[in-house]
């Protein structure tokens, strides 16, 4: 199985630890993939040319995400800074602002593009991306396969984007399993095949070509949720790909990958500290 992240990236920055970690859904994905046993990762995206955009593109050679159509931007790392409850979920308490490289710039999706993105089976991108123009070329390059994020989905963007996508990705945060499922019903009827929502401790559910499904989460003892939720896209798109198309077995194994996930913090590993970062001068109000 071979996938394609294409859009956002960040540095989450764990204020209370004084260390930035790796992120954003399609970066996520990509270098996850990997791990969960992809025969290929590839990445397009735009990363900043400061020093945690240069750490951010070690990681992700270190990971051996293809990265040789990765864009370089001058200018500076954009930043979500993080929090943790006592359950290790993750809440996001502001960022550094709109000046930075992946707010500025949006990678044009060429020709060249294209071509590259044949070579995979899937390309997965985030509703954040703001990536929605290049969908229908790609479309017929690839299957597609999008997050849409607890925030990022109403009724009118869902159907407007469901005839390109294979796969669409839901969180369901306070929604109920039913809400979700509604809603899922809706994706489903606009024509997506797999419609995945994610709903934390109370696992996964989906419809896929119309048989619904659910599969109960992985109990492990969380020390940072915050890679979960795209530690299950990955996994999952890996195993429906090797294992037939079979989405309920699928995200049984993405549930347990999804766990492994949570025993350490940051996404993927890999923090820089903030004072090696450059990001955050002496002076500057971040937060507390």
């Amino acid at each position: 199985m071979k996938l394609l992240g294409l859009g956002d990236n960040v540095m989450d920055a764990y204020l209370f630890r004084g260390e930035l970690y790796p992120g954003g859904n399609a970066a996520n994905v990509a270098v996850l993939a990997k791990r969960a046993g992809a025969e290929k990762s590839g990445y397009i995206g735009v990363l900043a040319t400061d020093a945690a955009g240069e750490h951010f593109r070690t990681v992700l050679q270190t990971e051996n995400v293809d990265i040789s159509r990765l864009r370089r931007g001058v200018g500076r790392t954009a930043c979500n800074y993080i929090t943790l409850d006592d359950q290790g979920d993750r809440a996001f308490s502001g960022n550094n602002g709109q000046e930075t490289v992946q707010n500025l710039y949006r990678p044009i999706i060429t020709s060249a593009d294209r071509m590259y993105a044949a070579a995979f089976d899937v390309v997965h991108s985030s509703i954040h991306s703001g990536l929605d123009d290049a969908l229908p070329a790609l479309s017929h390059c690839a299957d597609l396969s999008m997050d849409f994020s607890s925030d990022g989905f109403t009724h009118d963007n869902v159907a407007r984007l469901a005839p390109l996508l294979r796969f669409a990705f839901f969180s369901a945060g306070e929604r109920s399993e039913e809400q979700a499922m509604e809603f899922a019903s809706f994706a489903a009827e606009c024509g997506v095949p797999e419609v995945i929502f994610t709903m934390g401790l109370r696992g996964a559910c989906g419809i896929s070509h119309g048989k619904k499904w659910h599969v109960p989460a992985t109990p492990v003892d969380a020390v940072d949720a915050l890679g979960a939720g795209d530690g299950f896209i990955a996994a999952f798109l890996r195993a429906f790909y090797d294992n037939g198309a079979d989405a309920a077995a699928a995200a049984a194994d993405a549930s347990g990958f999804a766990a492994k996930c949570c025993l350490h913090h940051g996404a993927m590993g890999h923090p820089i500290a903030i004072a090696e970062s450059g990001l955050f001068p002496e002076t500057e109000e971040i937060g507390t």
